[in-house]
């Protein structure tokens, strides 16, 4: 039985190997179907790392920025927009130096590429 069983797996062998030389588009397709949903899996992981990071980075970067303390019940509309405009550039200025950051190199811990 063990016989059979070791020539039915050499026979398949033999035709994977034929495959794979005359075809090897089949083998190729068949290696991306089975690699895709790891490569979709890792992805998801270094994005959601990368999110975290960057909400952490951002939440600790607005804990040392200081708003006036009349912005957090503005009594008129127009001091209401310049809260607004203040928080606005706030917010722009951390994405600059978000962007310097990860283009000088940075990446957060976990990610090896």
């Amino acid at each position: 039985m063990k016989i059979y069983i070791f020539f039915a797996i050499l026979i398949l062998g033999f035709f994977a190997a034929i495959t794979a030389a005359v075809r090897p588009d089949i083998v190729e397709q068949k290696f991306m179907a089975v690699r895709a949903p790891l490569d979709q899996h890792f992805a998801d992981i270094r994005a959601t790392t990368w999110k975290e990071a960057r909400d952490q980075a951002r939440a600790s970067w607005m804990l040392k920025q200081q708003l006036p303390s009349d912005c957090r019940r503005p009594k008129t509309a127009i001091r209401e927009l310049e809260c607004d405009n203040k928080k606005q550039l706030l917010a722009q200025a951390f994405e600059q130096e978000w962007g310097n950051k990860v283009r000088s190199g940075w990446k957060p811990e976990g990610i090896e590429e």
